[in-house]
């Protein structure tokens, strides 16, 4: 150590500080593990690999992903904020129920949302935009072909590129906050979605849909387009409904 002028001791080697820990825990590692807890146990919700309505005991989380019950703890307490999983007390965690009434709500809010997101996005746009729904476009129809008719197998491939086909649609819509909630709806309407893909043999081709809407949209005829993209989401919900809950009146 040396003295300087200011009167200051330093020391010109520099020291490695250790990881941060709290109660013998590792931070870094316990977030890391809290974080690919909730990454996987959202995604088999999300994919239908954990059933609407089926418990979810800590314990067998925590072998299901290879860690400890804290991790799995914090997931769960995460996604029951997301309404992805039900706390029922002291009695547990169940993965959260579907029913009718619930996806026709969050399909009339993503209409509700959705289109007025599109209409700004119209408004806004520009080559960049146009650049990125023709992206999403591409994917979604490669996707598709490689799914070969087998759909259940290539279920969650073809969700994540609908949803990235859509989300493009309304990117130039200047507030962050709608489509962040429109986000959020789409994770909802995720479970059904990938439920009727894995109940029905074949699944009503949306394509023509998708580039009826694209071409509307680029010729930026917001009347047309928003009128095409609101009937796009009630076929659509119709035709979840009729797949998922068929023995119910829908």
């Amino acid at each position: 150590m040396w003295r300087s002028r200011a009167g200051l001791i330093t020391c010109p080697i520099s020291v490695r500080m250790p990881a941060l820990s709290l109660y013998g825990f590792d931070i870094m590692s316990t977030d890391a593990h809290s974080s690919n807890a909730y990454i996987h146990l959202r995604d088999d919700i999300l994919s239908g690999s954990l059933k609407p309505s089926s418990k979810l005991q800590i314990a067998a989380l925590k072998e299901r992903y290879e860690t400890s019950a804290a991790p799995v703890r914090e997931a769960l307490s995460r996604l029951a904020a997301e309404g992805l999983v039900i706390k029922k007390g002291q009695r547990g965690f169940w993965a959260a129920p579907v029913s009718m009434e619930e996806f026709r709500d969050v399909s009339r809010l993503r209409v509700m949302l959705e289109i007025d997101a599109f209409k700004q996005s119209i408004e806004n746009g520009d080559l960049e935009w146009e650049a990125t729904i023709v992206g999403a476009r591409h994917r979604e129809k490669a996707v598709t072909a490689q799914a070969n008719g087998d759909l259940a197998s290539a279920a969650g491939a073809l969700i994540n590129e609908n949803r990235a086909f859509h989300l493009a649609l309304i990117a130039n819509c200047p507030s962050d906050w709608q489509k962040r909630f429109i986000s959020t709806l789409y994770d909802q309407s995720e479970r059904f979605r990938r439920l009727s893909i894995l109940n029905t043999e074949e699944v009503t081709n949306e394509q023509s849909e998708h580039e009826a809407i694209m071409a509307a949209a680029f010729s930026r005829d917001v009347k047309k387009a928003c009128s095409l993209l609101t009937s796009h989401i009630e076929d659509s919900t119709q035709r979840v409904l009729d797949a998922v809950f068929s023995d119910k009146e829908s």
